[in-house]
């Protein structure tokens, strides 16, 4: 189901009177200032909801984020009639304001749907056997993502990208743009079926809360076992989202470090389990368990999540 379509359904059928903006961020993101914001004036009546669907990661304060604080602002009294529907998991226990929350990432949606939708052309590959140890695969380039690199560039047997400046012999960086997140893992798929491992170096690194995003989804459709580096605590995040992140193989006490060292304590930590030195078959099935989650359970979790979420607004 196209979120659109659920939000409207759920929200229209409790009784509220809906105003929808499905993508309340506009172009021109700055991290001070955040991202514009999409804020129509409404007059607002007593069942009166407006819904900002914050399609993309927020840019967080000490109570809250950025936008979250400019919503409250406009619409003052009548904050307490907005829901905000937003990707960043945990943004909810750290903002108290009037404003409406509900977690729902249209964009992981999304992912799983091209996936399932595109099944058939990449899941042939899956049939053989793992040759090599590991991957970590960066299109933009930013500093925590160079720094994995550097570390990863001492070790052999595995893939290594990073922007233009290390480009996939397949599939330079600069073929990317315009390219749909589903269909650039069909044309990876090859390399993601010989692989064991991926060390996933997630959007954002310095500040939580943070978003979980098609980098990790597609390593656990891609039955992977996922080192996943990002804003702190980024793991235990994957964890209540309901993803196994194999924590009794993966030394993930990096997850908290500071920010000036987690990176490459997440690659020191691991090293054996990088370079293959351990022995993975006994952590297939859970794999494959992990895929049918993603691909089978996951959209309608999603879904779930958010009506339930939805019939909590009743009393506004």
């Amino acid at each position: 189901m196209d979120h659109t379509v659920l939000f409207d359904q759920t929200l229209t059928q409790l009784g509220f009177e809906l105003v929808p903006v499905y993508n309340c961020f506009d172009v021109g993101y700055d991290p001070v200032q955040g991202w514009p914001l999409k804020l129509p004036d409404i007059d607002f009546t007593d069942r009166t909801l407006l819904l900002l669907h914050f399609q993309d990661f927020v840019t967080p304060t000490a109570t809250g984020c950025v936008e979250l604080d400019r919503v409250e602002q406009k619409y003052g009294s009548h904050a307490n009639q907005v829901l905000v529907t937003f990707w960043s998991h945990g943004l909810d226990r750290v903002y108290r304001g009037p404003v409406n929350l509900i977690e729902f990432s249209s964009h992981n949606l999304q992912t799983i749907q091209g996936a399932i939708q595109t099944q058939t052309q990449w899941q042939s590959w899956f049939d053989q056997p793992r040759t090599q140890s590991w991957q970590c695969l960066n299109g933009r380039m930013c500093l925590h993502r160079r720094r994995v690199v550097d570390q990863l560039l001492k070790f052999q047997g595995g893939t290594v990208s990073y922007g233009n400046e290390i480009a996939l012999p397949e599939w330079s960086y600069q073929t990317y743009r315009g390219t749909e997140n589903h269909n650039n893992f069909v044309r990876l798929a090859p390399l993601y079926a010989k692989t064991a491992v991926n060390i996933v170096t997630e959007t954002q690194y310095n500040a939580r809360p943070g978003i979980v995003t098609e980098k990790t989804l597609q390593a656990m459709i891609a039955g992977q076992i996922p080192i996943v580096i990002g804003h702190p605590g980024i793991v235990q995040d994957c964890c209540e989202l309901g993803f196994d992140m194999f924590e009794d193989l993966v030394d993930c006490s990096y997850d908290w470090l500071p920010n000036d060292c987690r990176a490459e304590m997440a690659i020191q930590l691991n090293q054996d389990l990088i370079q293959g030195q351990i022995d993975l078959e006994p952590y297939q099935n859970r794999l494959q368990a992990q895929r049918r989650f993603v691909l089978e359970q996951y959209s309608e979790i999603l879904c779930g999540r958010f009506r339930q979420a939805a019939s909590q607004l009743g009393a506004i």
